[in-house]
């Protein structure tokens, strides 16, 4: 086991250093993070002062998206993304006989990306909000001891949609519709476009059956106080059986692909 940590250490580390050997990725991933923010909060503030948005107030919003943005760093996998590119230039085989489990090589690039993401995009954008904009602190420290263990929840209901999702390059031999199909899901279901207080009844209800939801929008809304401490309990619950469902879905489909690449010789 700590061998395995520090290879997975040194993994994220070497990525890292990569990706700040170019000044442009820096400059750019920060200005993209700060636009969006703008953007957002522009677009809020026009709707909120129309008087037709009242489920919510403007800082609650914009604290509800903020947060989000800084958990997608962590949560917001792309294994799907890296275990297609892997499939289509056939580094896959290669990979496969590593000493070094092929879940883990995912999970440390996955890691470096997010270190380097939180330095430029994740803290300008906290930092700005805090000063020019304002956001909400958790209700409660309960609360936020809530949401933490929650978003961990989270991480792993949407690790686990993404390898299902990412399973498919071995069918199709395709990977440029995994990020988009996914993206897709969370961004409807999921309430990462628009918050899931502002849907229809008929589309909130639809919702409620599906995993996605429970990704970012549940943990956020513990944070916000919108799930009462009398249902967290329930809303824990929920993220459970999502992941022992999604977990044996996915072992099942992972035992698919490993024989369909027996098959096709890779």
């Amino acid at each position: 086991m700590t061998a395995l940590l520090k290879l997975h250490s040194m993994i994220v580390l070497k990525e890292s250093q990569r990706f700040f050997t170019y000044r442009t990725n820096i400059i750019a991933g920060c200005l993209g993070a700060l636009f969006m923010l703008g953007a957002r909060f522009a677009l809020w503030t026009a709707l909120f002062e129309t008087g037709n948005a009242q489920e919510a107030t403007l800082i609650e919003t914009m604290t509800f998206f903020v947060i989000m943005d800084i958990m997608s760093v962590w949560v917001s996998s792309r294994y799907g993304d890296m275990l297609g590119a892997d499939v289509k230039s056939g580094d896959i085989a290669g990979r496969l006989i590593r000493p070094y489990p092929y879940h883990l090589q995912l999970l440390a690039s996955f890691h470096a990306e997010a270190a380097t993401a939180t330095l430029i995009r994740a803290l300008p954008m906290l930092i700005v909000t805090l000063i020019f904009i304002g956001m909400l602190p958790p209700v409660s420290l309960a609360a936020f001891f809530f949401f933490i263990l929650s978003a961990l929840f989270g991480a792993a209901i949407y690790t686990l949609v993404d390898l299902i999702i990412g399973y498919t390059v071995f069918w199709v031999n395709e990977f440029w519709f995994i990020a988009w199909f996914k993206r897709a899901l969370f961004n409807l279901f999921g309430g990462l476009i628009l918050p899931l207080w502002f849907y229809p009844d008929w589309l909130r209800t639809f919702s409620d059956f599906l995993p996605f939801q429970h990704a970012l929008f549940t943990p956020i809304s513990i944070y916000l106080g919108r799930i009462q401490p009398e249902n967290i309990l329930f809303a824990f619950g929920m993220q459970l059986f999502w992941i022992a469902v999604l977990f044996l879905c996915e072992r099942a489909v992972w035992r698919l692909a490993q024989y369909k690449m027996i098959v096709q010789g890779g």
